[in-house]
Formats: C-alpha cells, sequence, structure tokens
C-alpha cells in the first residue's frame, strides 16, 4: 500500500518536466480581434502616420517570443497580430532583443495597427527599412 504515495511524487514530477507553454505575442487591448481579419501581407514600417488622411488607428500592439531569435522574428508577430486585428499597416514599430525565459535574449516589438484605406498613403509609407509581412 506504500506504492500509492511514490506512484503520486512520480506524477507529479513528470507533470513538472513537460515542456512550458507561452503565448507568442501580446496585445494591451486583447478584445480588439477583428472578425474582418486580413490574408495579405501587413506592412511594418517605422515611420509615422501624416496628421490627416484616409486612415483607422486600431490601437497599440506589442509582441514577444520566449525563444531565440532575431528582430526580424519581432517583425513577422507584429504582421500577424496586426492582420488578426484587421488592419494592413502597423506604424511607429519598434523591435528589440531582450532578457526572456528560457532564452537569454529574445525578439521582443511594438507598434500602432491602422487600417489604411487610401493605397497611395499606405505605399507613401514605404521606405528602405520597411517590410510587408
Amino acid at each position: 500500500m506504500h506504492r500509492q504515495p511514490h506512484a503520486l511524487l512520480l506524477l507529479a514530477c513528470l507533470s513538472l518536466c513537460s515542456p512550458p507553454i507561452y503565448a507568442e505575442s501580446v496585445s494591451e487591448t486583447p478584445d480588439q480581434v477583428s472578425s474582418e481579419a486580413r490574408s495579405d501581407k501587413i506592412l511594418v514600417t517605422f515611420n509615422a502616420l501624416p496628421a490627416a488622411g484616409d486612415f483607422e488607428v486600431l490601437g497599440p500592439i506589442y509582441v514577444f517570443k520566449r525563444w531565440f531569435g532575431g528582430t526580424g522574428a519581432a517583425m513577422s508577430l507584429l504582421g500577424e497580430k496586426a492582420r488578426s486585428m484587421g488592419a494592413n499597416a502597423v506604424v511607429e514599430s519598434s523591435v528589440w532583443l531582450a532578457p526572456a525565459f528560457p532564452a537569454q535574449v529574445a525578439p521582443h516589438g511594438k507598434g500602432i495597427a491602422v487600417r489604411v484605406n487610401d493605397p497611395k498613403l499606405l505605399q507613401a509609407l514605404v521606405d528602405e527599412s520597411s517590410t510587408w509581412e
């Protein structure tokens, strides 16, 4: 009858050895997920929006990975998060490497998700540091 406590201890140890599960990206406002999710490419740029134009600001987004990767991974995560919100661009983006567990450093990023309705304005935001995700 002494085997039962050992079996429970073994089960507890095995459950602690399972790989951790982490969220790949987060948003400051999780209720902003839109039913109008897009399937086309998303512009991720460091540029700011002009003072006036045909666009709709959907909100700030923050993303991170819990594993190794470069800043390009954060750009991709920004694009994915913006796509899920129905945006076609992320403006004023920034990406960096920061401490993360279990990796020593991992990519992080932030930006503002927007839906630009004017194709000319969207194209005007593109420069050599912008990416299409």
